[in-house]
């Protein structure tokens, strides 16, 4: 099983990978192989593409999906603050 640190980077990767998802629109935390997701996007298919996309990354365990939708925000260079 993968570390959390590369758990991370690789969700980062898909993340990058999916067209719905904005760069650096979307925190992403680890923990013991459970992935959080957090922020504000404009549309409720980025929320849907991001969760996608994180669930499909191997040693992933479960997603929690904490992504408002609304008059779009970042949270910076993708970490939680």
């Amino acid at each position: 099983m993968a570390n959390d640190m590369q758990i991370r980077h690789d969700v980062l990767a898909a993340l990058d990978r999916e067209k719905s998802v904005i760069a650096g629109s979307i925190g992403v935390e680890v923990h013991h192989g459970v992935v959080k997701l957090a922020g504000l996007v404009d549309d409720l298919s980025i929320k849907e593409g991001a969760q996608r996309a994180a669930g499909q990354v191997h040693d992933v365990t479960a997603v929690v999906v904490d992504i408002d939708v609304g008059a779009g925000g970042t949270v910076g260079p993708r970490e939680i603050v």
